[in-house]
């Protein structure tokens, strides 16, 4: 009966898989501070009301390890939206996921940052506004010059480096911030709106209690078949 169940069990974990890979999902998306995130398939949108991160103290990141992203504080404040009106919120940091509806929703580690807008004013006076999502940065056109910034840096005063691109070089023209504005081409530059941004894990895993009885079973047998 041992060999017996646990066959059974490595069936059923082969139907768990199957199981998985069909029902299951997972997708890696990056949430706004005060902006809708819709992800397919869910019954809910969620929206990052706040994000809040508190750095360790320098002389105690001194002591860790250089690879090691780790914040003091990281705690994602976030509500769902279902039908249109607001149903339920909670606080997730790396480590301590959320579960709702059977949907697991788990901040990122390592990806934050700062999502921000630049004002561009034209030479007549006429502004338009740029939003920067660091990861798919725009290229704007400031008269017959290509422009980009990728990266918004908290330096005690938060700023953008503004670059052209020549010869798919990446070459440094200067520095906006809120008391900086960049002039090309008789054109000015300013910094706008600024948001925190993080990375969400958004999955679930419909399989698990059916791999679980697998893994019982195998266990089961294999005992029954070594030790009766």
């Amino acid at each position: 009966i041992g060999v017996v169940v646990t066959h059974l069990g490595i069936l059923i974990l082969i139907a768990g898989v199957i199981y998985g890979g069909m029902s299951g999902f997972r997708y890696e998306v990056r949430a706004i501070e005060e902006e809708m995130t819709i992800v397919p398939g869910l019954p809910f949108v969620i929206r990052l009301d706040k994000l809040v991160i508190e750095e360790y103290a320098q002389d105690v990141a001194a002591g860790m390890n250089p690879g090691n992203e780790l914040k003091k504080r990281q705690d994602s404040h976030i509500s769902l939206i279902r039908n249109g009106k607001h149903w339920t919120n909670f606080v997730t940091r790396p480590g301590k996921p959320a579960k709702v509806y059977g949907v697991t929703i788990l901040p990122s580690l390592n990806e934050t940052g700062w999502y921000f807008e630049l004002v561009v004013t034209d030479p007549l006076g006429r502004e338009k506004t740029i939003p920067v999502r660091p990861w798919e940065p725009p290229i704007i056109n400031i008269g017959e010059t290509p422009v980009m910034a990728h990266s918004l840096m908290d330096t005690g005063t938060l700023n953008a480096q503004i670059f052209t691109l020549i010869d798919e070089q990446m070459t440094p023209l200067g520095v906006v911030s809120r008391e900086q504005v960049l002039e090309l081409n008789g054109s000015s530059i300013a910094l706008g709106a600024v948001s925190r941004y993080t990375g969400l894990f958004i999955y679930n895993r419909p399989h698990a209690p059916v791999l679980f009885i697998g893994c019982l079973a195998m266990l089961f047998g294999l005992i029954w078949h070594f030790y009766h």
